[in-house]
């Protein structure tokens, strides 16, 4: 009952520190708006944690999406370095890769569950890439992008390859939860995975406008940051609710 409590308490106090960061963080970075981004993010990590204590959860998906955060965790330190360098910068996106990776797994495991000939890549996973890379390459061409951020492009392109394959796996493991039945974790689930999953795709799609734009306006970068917070503290709860078979 106690950690249920904590756990409830730590979600409740995104509601406090999320704001707080964006409060310190318009115009521009500063000490305190990187103290209360890493309070927010530790907080997303605690929040996976005791979700596993919570639920008793040791699966892999467990496993793996706590990892995922930590590595969030670490893309938000590096990315909202006050040195502002590249170095910085590439470790952070470096960071990020790394935690889809690990979400990728964790939903392709949960999928392997309910359907056990299910296969790591497929062909939904070339298509949706297939179309999610023409249309970057559309929008580079058509907005010139690639004459004013030239080798952030394709790093962008490899974001969006790794961020496109990891809403598909939940795509799919949400449809086989579906077709698998109703029972008492399956809507909350689907919520968690479904929204969370969502939520991190239009948060990483408005960094991407955000990133390539010439001017950042500041609806566009709370919206990226709230939707952001919002997806990895879902996707931390989703671990109350969803559960492979392999143990690790």
């Amino acid at each position: 009952m106690l950690l249920k409590i904590l756990l409830a308490v730590v979600v409740l106090a995104e509601f406090y520190t999320v704001p707080t960061f964006l409060k310190y963080y318009w115009p521009k970075k500063c000490k305190q708006s990187l103290l209360f981004k890493m309070i927010s993010a530790t907080l997303f990590v605690l929040c996976g944690v005791l979700a596993m204590k919570v639920s008793g959860n040791n699966t892999s998906y467990a496993s793996l999406m706590v990892l995922g955060l930590v590595f969030g965790w670490l893309g938000d330190y590096f990315l909202h370095s006050l040195k502002d360098r590249m170095v910085e910068f590439i470790i952070g996106v470096v960071a990020f890769l790394v935690g889809h990776l690990f979400y990728i797994a964790a939903f392709y495991h949960a999928l392997k569950t309910l359907k056990p000939d299910a296969q790591l890549i497929n062909w939904y996973d070339f298509v949706a890439v297939g179309i999610a890379l023409i249309l970057v390459v559309l929008y580079v061409i058509f907005m010139k992008i690639y004459q004013k951020k030239g080798p952030m492009v394709i790093g962008l392109i490899l974001y969006g390859i790794f961020l496109t394959t990891m809403v598909v796996k939940a795509g799919l493991y949400m449809y086989a939860e579906w077709e698998y039945g109703i029972n008492d974790s399956m809507v909350p689930a689907l919520l968690t995975v479904g929204i969370g999953s969502v939520f991190f795709f239009l948060s990483d799609l408005s960094l991407f406008f955000i990133l390539t734009g010439d001017e950042v306006k500041k609806g566009m970068r709370y919206f990226n940051i709230i939707t952001y917070f919002i997806a990895q503290v879902l996707l931390a709860v989703s671990i109350l609710f969803v559960r492979s078979q392999i143990i690790v």
